[in-house]
């Protein structure tokens, strides 16, 4: 054992980010796994800083259009569960599951947006964040605790348990720079939506009118310096997980400036 990074040689073997993992592991990555997450992201950040984008008036358009669609299926399942996200969460959090979901559906391609799940990226948006505020047991990473508010939110809605899977899967796996391989339509627009919010990588992709848009209709609400504070707490709270590795090399201190 060294720094309390010990692992079965089984576990080992698992995709980070999966299902699977997570069950066997909570979260909890070897040391090899916590170097590559490092390294992943401080390339994702290096990448991310340097890129320059010019927006085309059609992926504009195409951008507006897709936005058009998911904003209707926000409304839909926030019918139903925006009290118990605003309870469990706080309106700032709130705003920014609502970000993440719609930057998301801005960023994928048409052709994958076509393959989307909203009711399951719509929960998986609104409960991602919801085991980071509401963690249950140190040392896991609180994508477990995450997971298992969704079950509660696809259950309320008698989701069928492709859905709910689905749901899980994104929420497991959008805290990595690197999505598992066989990653579906709705962890990457998930996970897309999050490093937008968060870090700010694709926000140069998406028309300037359209962000405007996005942040009059669900603003920042020092979202940030409250996940910069979540995100430290990390550290001490489970070193050994995804947040933990990164808010530990940095990514704290390396989240986009306000709006």
């Amino acid at each position: 054992m060294l720094g309390g990074f010990a692992m079965s040689q089984s576990n080992r073997h698992l995709e980070v980010g999966t299902e699977e993992w997570l069950n066997q592991t909570a979260g909890r990555l070897t040391i090899r796994q916590a170097i590559s997450i490092s390294a992943q992201g401080s390339a994702q950040v290096f990448s991310g800083r340097l890129s320059r984008s010019r927006i085309e008036p059609l992926e504009a358009n195409y951008q507006v259009s897709r936005v058009t669609i998911a904003r209707d299926a926000l409304a839909s399942v926030l019918e139903t569960h925006r009290e118990r996200v605003l309870e469990r969460q706080g309106e700032a959090l709130l705003n920014h599951a609502c970000r993440t979901y719609l930057l998301g559906a801005a960023l994928i391609s048409d052709e994958l947006f076509q393959n989307v799940n909203h009711t399951a990226a719509v929960v998986a948006a609104l409960a991602h964040d919801d085991g980071l505020a509401n963690p249950a047991r140190s040392g896991n990473c609180f994508t477990v605790d995450s997971a298992k508010e969704v079950d509660n939110m696809m259950h309320q809605l008698s989701a069928t348990k492709i859905s709910t899977d689905a749901a899980r899967a994104a929420v497991i796996s959008h805290f990595q720079p690197k999505l598992p391989m066989n990653a579906g339509a709705d962890a990457k627009l998930v996970a897309a939506g999050a490093s937008a919010d968060v870090m700010g990588f694709g926000l140069k992709r998406i028309s300037p009118a359209l962000l405007t848009e996005l942040w009059q209709e669900w603003p920042d609400l020092e979202f940030i310096s409250d996940v910069r504070v979540l995100l430290k707490g990390e550290r001490t709270r489970a070193p050994r997980t995804r947040p933990g590795v990164l808010a530990l090399t940095g990514m704290p201190y390396l989240t986009r400036s306000g709006r």
